[in-house]
């Protein structure tokens, strides 16, 4: 097995059926499974699981977002290991290019993608170029890799690195921060690998993600906000350095409504659509 994909759910079977679709279709040269953690389930839900060929699907209560994806971990079988949000999608050929990143990168046990940020009808808001993240500016800043496109061997969570349940909207920065901690090499692939739906809803974005990240990066202290400061004037000025804020013409092909078939999107985004 090269990949296995944890999609953590809750009632969410509108943006789920498209997520699962856009793994499904990743291609039949690679081996891979999608497991999707329910934690609700439901008439429609049930009657959609059991029409999937492509996904392993498990209703089961868990903790939150993060307990399930550590749930899905655990049962997973693949070389390879990522998320995707039912709110989110994988980009054609996304997996094939992961695995040969992986195959010629043997060294390395991270790797970050660039993301297109989508509304909710699927109209490109903006294009999230990725730099390896410093241990800094994700303590400091924050994380500025999507989970959407980030991919990690199977040692990084034999080696005991799981999601810290504990938290509800900064795990993924704290589990990053973890790894890079311990030494795992991290590289990119500046190509676009998903899309995020950027709708004003997302954890990260509530009042209870933004206390939860104040406190996580002490930012209620004096000495907190100090460096906040420096290091994210640093942050911005190594990625305006490294063309991340640029205008580009993009391409791109996901699942919008109920459609079978990938819709192509034409449009032309910038590296900001809202203010870092």
């Amino acid at each position: 097995m090269q990949f296995s994909i944890v999609t953590p759910s809750y009632d969410q079977l509108e943006h789920l059926r498209r997520c699962a679709r856009s793994v499904a279709d990743q291609g039949v040269e690679l081996h891979y499974e999608h497991l999707i953690q329910e934690g609700l389930g439901g008439e429609s839900f049930q009657e959609w699981a059991a029409s999937q060929t492509h996904a392993c699907v498990s209703v089961e209560s868990d903790s939150g977002m993060y307990d399930a994806i550590n749930r899905g971990f655990a049962k997973s079988k693949g070389a390879v290991l990522a998320w995707l949000n039912c709110d989110e999608q994988y980009l054609p050929n996304t997996l094939s290019k992961v695995w040969q990143w992986f195959e010629k990168n043997p060294d390395y046990d991270i790797l970050f993608g660039d993301t297109i940020l989508i509304t909710s009808d699927g109209d490109p808001l903006a294009y999230r170029q990725a730099v390896v993240p410093t241990k800094s500016e994700i303590k400091h800043v924050f994380l500025s890799t999507y989970s959407a496109s980030t991919f990690v061997r199977r040692r990084v969570f034999t080696d005991g690195f799981v999601l810290d349940q504990r938290l509800k909207a900064v795990a993924d920065a704290d589990w990053v921060l973890r790894l890079l901690q311990a030494g795992y090499r991290a590289g990119v692939i500046n190509e676009p690998l998903a899309t995020f739906v950027q709708d004003g809803k997302n954890m990260g974005q509530s009042e209870q993600g933004r206390v939860e990240a104040i406190r996580w990066r002490r930012h209620d202290t004096l000495e907190g906000r100090f460096w906040k400061w420096i290091i994210g004037f640093l942050f911005r000025f190594r990625r305006l350095w490294q063309g991340c804020y640029r205008s580009r013409a993009i391409e791109v092909e996901i699942y919008r409504g109920v459609g079978e078939k990938r819709s192509k999107i034409l449009a032309s985004v910038g590296g900001r659509w809202k203010a870092e």
